[in-house]
Formats: structure tokens, sequence, C-alpha cells
């Protein structure tokens, strides 16, 4: 290999320097964005850090240090010599890392994980003695004080109810009555409250998917209720939210159970659906994504769910919609061009077979989100310049779906895709 090129190109892509360096400390070349060859490299002064330099022993491994410097080096054993990486600020450590590994393994074939790079070099060893000395100290308090956590037993049953889609069980669980109590995640009540309601939120999506609630679903559902927690300043409040979301979630595995037949394909389907809400799904590219005609999906999905593909994904985006009109302050035109409606009439129409409502009538009957006084005139234009701008690109994209896909068609006025299976 030739190296001189390999380690100059390195230094260029990671914006540090390389150092090859001689015994005695002295520099014999100079790899990346400058050169230093005639100047004293910016090395820490340490004795520790000169000892790897000068040292007549060198570690079979990468070295790295920074321990009294704000920045991160790395001495890489290269045949009798040294290389020298960095400096690196702490907030590129990842990505520097990345680098010395990705460089190690050049050299000797050698594959380590970023985790053992940082404990072979005790570069988290102050944390990691910290977090462990942590740990012994709450397990004695919790030996000395003889109180308990929160029942495993108990916690399994919360979830299983929730797996199950069993509301009542998971109201009885809750109320049940036990010796113990929950874990002190910070030492703040507030951030404390937040951190309890982030794991229980977390878990309740994951028994959530196992009871069948398909996973882009429920990870959307965590992102909207850990958002809308963080922004809380009431632990009563807090803890109200996090079981309004066991219970949404238990809501949403007995309606999963409700249908009278699963099958991996029709879920597949849901999943790209939900996933592309925002566009306008064609019916012939789903079956190509999930490997079956449109023609067999479509009388599958039928079946299956009692409704056409098209009739389940314009319930879905005004379900959507609804969402969108209660929480949000987008105008009816922006939620239609986000939804994919090729008109704020056609979104209102089908809106209203759905719900009975005109959309402005639902936002006046049931909205809780109030108009955001902050946003200036130049923030809606540009917001709906983007929006139209997104929406010409996803007709471009439209006119090569309908040439690549057959046994769909174009509605010349609404511009949305039927299947003729409907």
């Amino acid at each position: 290999m030739n190296w001189d090129y390999f380690l100059r190109q390195w230094g260029r892509i990671f914006h540090c320097n390389i150092y090859l360096v001689e015994r005695h400390d002295r520099i014999q070349q100079v790899y990346g964005e400058q050169s230093l060859e005639n100047e004293k490299a910016p090395f820490p002064e340490e004795p520790a850090f000169r000892r790897l330099l000068t040292g007549g022993q060198t570690e079979a491994r990468p070295v790295l240090y920074g321990e009294a410097e704000p920045v991160l080096y790395a001495v890489l054993p290269f045949y009798e010599k040294r290389l020298v990486m960095g400096p690196a600020a702490p907030g590129e450590k990842n990505e520097f890392a990345a680098g010395v590994l990705a460089l190690w393994h050049s050299m000797t074939g050698q594959e380590l994980m970023t985790e053992e790079l940082w404990q072979q070099n005790e570069q988290a060893g102050a944390e990691i003695r910290e977090a462990r000395a942590n740990v012994q100290e709450v397990i004695f308090q919790r030996q000395e004080t003889e109180l308990p956590h929160n029942p495993y037993e108990q916690e399994r049953r919360e979830m299983d109810s929730i797996r199950r889609g069993d509301r009542e069980m998971l109201r009885r669980s809750l109320q049940e009555t036990y010796r113990g109590e929950v874990g002190q995640l910070s030492r703040d009540a507030l951030r404390q409250a937040k951190n309890i309601a982030i794991c229980v939120v977390t878990l309740a999506s994951r028994a959530a998917i196992e009871g069948g609630v398909l996973p882009e679903e429920a990870f959307s559902m965590v992102d909207g209720y850990i958002l809308e927690i963080e922004e809380m300043t009431d632990p009563h409040k807090i803890e109200a939210a996090m079981r309004q979301a066991e219970f949404e979630f238990a809501e949403r595995v007995e309606a999963v159970h409700a249908t009278k037949e699963r099958n991996e394909l029709i879920e597949r389907t849901k999943n790209h659906i939900f996933q592309n809400l925002h566009s306008e799904i064609v019916i012939g590219e789903i079956g190509h994504q999930i490997g079956v005609s449109a023609a067999w999906l479509s009388a599958l999905f039928h079946r299956v769910e009692g409704v056409t593909i098209q009739q389940y994904i314009r319930r879905e985006k005004i379900r959507l919609a609804q969402n969108l009109l209660r929480y949000s302050d987008y105008d009816v035109k922006s939620i239609a061009n986000y939804l994919a409606f090729c008109s704020q009439s056609h979104f209102g129409k089908a809106f209203k077979e759905q719900t009975g409502m005109t959309p402005t009538a639902y936002r006046a009957k049931y909205g809780n989100m109030p108009k955001n006084e902050n946003m200036t005139k130049n923030e809606n234009m540009q917001k709906n310049k983007n929006m139209t701008k997104n929406e010409n690109m996803q007709k471009d994209k439209n006119i090569q779906r309908n040439k690549k896909y057959k046994g769909t068609k174009i509605c010349k006025e609404t511009k949305i895709y039927d299947n003729y299976m409907k």
C-alpha cells in the first residue's frame, strides 16, 4: 500500500494532521491539511504523553491521550515508529474514534469496536467508575432502609394488559397496592417525573408492538408523548399523560385484535401506508415493495379488512387530518396539501363523508391548539411555498409511477390513484 498517499488523504478526511514520529520525539513526516515538517508539533507537554512517543516499548493497540488537555490525540504503532493523529476537539470525539479504528484496521486487519477503544484507554474510566459507585450506593441504601422497588410481577401484569389490549386489566393492575416504590432516576422532582414517564411510555410501546400495533405507529406515538412530556412543568400532569399513553396503546392493540384475521402481508401493507400518508400512495407500488401483485394484494386486503386498500388509505388520511386539526395550527389548505389531496374542496368532501363535519367545523368544535401568534406572514408564505414545491415534485414522481405500474389509473379531475380492483 502507498502509505504516503493513504495517510495524506486520511488526514484531509478527518481535518487533522497525522504525524509520523521517530524515536526521541522527532517528526519525520506530516500528513493532512497543514504542513509542519519544520515546526514543532502542538503535542501535549505532559510527561505521560512524551513517554508514549519516546518510550522503548510500543503498545500493540491504539493509545488515546486527552486527560490533561481539552483535545484528544491517538498514538498508533507504525513499524518501529509511531503515528500521532490529532488533535481532535471534544465535540468530535466519536468521529475521531471512528477514524482511529478505520486507520488501525487498515494497518493491522484487526477490528475493534468503539466501546473497546474507550475501555482499553480508560477514556470513560472516571465516568464508569462513578456510575458503578452510584449503583453500589443505591443497593446499599435500599438494603439499609429495607424499602424495595415496585414489584416486577406488577409491572409484568401492567405490560401484559397492554400486550393483550385489555384496558380493564390495565386499570386493575394500576390500582394494585404493594410495598415498594419506583426507582429514583433524578434528584430533581420534575426530572424524576419525566424520566419515569419516558420509561413507562417506552415500555408500553414495545408491549403494544408485541400485541400487533404497527412499529412505526407505536414509535410515532412515543415521540409525540415524550415531546409533550418534556414541555410539561407539573409532575401530576406528567403522570396523567403517562397513564393516558398506556391506555391509548392498550386501545390500539384492542383495535388490532378486533380484526378477524391477521396476516403478515396485510401488516406490511398497513405499515407502508402509515409511513407514506403524506404522499399519493400507489397500490401497485405497495405490491412491488412486498413482492406480490397489486390485484392479489387488493383481493386479500378486502377479504381480511372488509374494505378496499384505497378506502383504508382514505380513512387513515382523514384520521391523521383529524389530529392535525385538533393539535396543530396548520390551515385546512396546508393539511390538504400535506396529505396529498389534489384540492382543498376534494379534501373537505372526503373529510365530511367520514366524519359528518367539514374540516373547519371539526376544528372549531374539537381544536385545542391556539393559533401561533408568533408565526410571521413571511414564515407562512415560505411554508406554503415549500409545500407547493414538494407537491410539484410529488406530481413528477407520480407520472413516473404511472408509467411503471399497471392496473392503476389517474382521475384527471382529482389526480388520486385508484385501483380497478376497488
